[in-house]
């Protein structure tokens, strides 16, 4: 596993290794139960889950220290491997399917990991909540759904002047063209892109950098199930 992390100009020490392995060992055994990932193979799991996860570390950004927010968290990904990963960084994962925050609770325990919030509720929610609202100095999402409306998500937990962190597989430019006005209303502007390799030949990732430039509108996010019905 170390040599894997090293392909991708990052570097593992020994208790973050044990951490790793037990993450691994904890996601297959529970998988059938909380139905967690289709790809289980040791080596794809590193490269796909794991290091896929911290590819933010090779960013020009310094974590230490930072309150991070994962919206869509899933089974953890990218929260846990950021949290193995630096452990001074305080992190919430925030997802809507209760058996996947329970999952990482159980995570949580095995592996002695501290400062990490596992909230159950839907981001519309939350982002509308004065204890979360714009008090991350950095969120970050791996979650499958279109740049505008993860835009909606995730910008009203973003301090101003903070980063939103796409995780993205980018198909097509549209994508960014469609964001166009969603990043206008939500006070936001796409500083950078960066295009990874990922280790072993196993497919690129873009990370999309995105500012929060201003104080956002108390009306967005809007009201649970709107914005997938009227995307800004």
């Amino acid at each position: 596993m170390k040599a894997l992390f090293s392909q991708a100009g990052l570097e593992i020490n020994d208790s973050q290794l044990c951490k790793f392995n037990k993450f691994y060992e904890l996601l297959i055994s529970e998988n059938e139960k909380y139905n967690l990932t289709a790809i289980t193979e040791f080596n794809e799991v590193v490269i796909k889950h794991f290091i896929d996860s911290v590819l933010i570390f090779n960013l020009d950004f310094k974590f230490e220290n930072t309150k991070i927010i994962d919206i869509g968290t899933g089974a953890g990904f990218p929260a846990i491997p950021l949290k193995i990963m630096d452990e001074s960084i305080e992190i919430t994962a925030l997802d809507s399917l209760n058996k996947r925050i329970n999952f990482i609770e159980l995570v949580k325990k095995d592996l002695d990991i501290t400062h990490l919030d596992a909230v159950h509720g839907r981001a519309e929610d939350f982002g509308q909540s004065p204890i979360y609202r714009e008090k991350y100095d950095f969120a970050v999402s791996r979650a499958v759904a279109e740049l505008r409306l993860l835009l909606e998500f995730v910008i009203p937990f973003v301090k101003v002047n903070g980063y939103f962190l796409a995780y993205k597989s980018l198909k097509s430019d549209q994508e960014l063209i469609d964001a166009k006005n969603a990043l206008e209303k939500m006070k936001a502007k796409i500083v950078d892109i960066k295009t990874i390799q990922l280790p072993e030949n196993m497919g690129t990732r873009e990370i999309i950098i995105i500012q929060k430039t201003g104080v956002l509108d108390k009306k967005y996010p809007r009201k649970p199930g709107i914005p997938k019905k009227s995307p800004l």
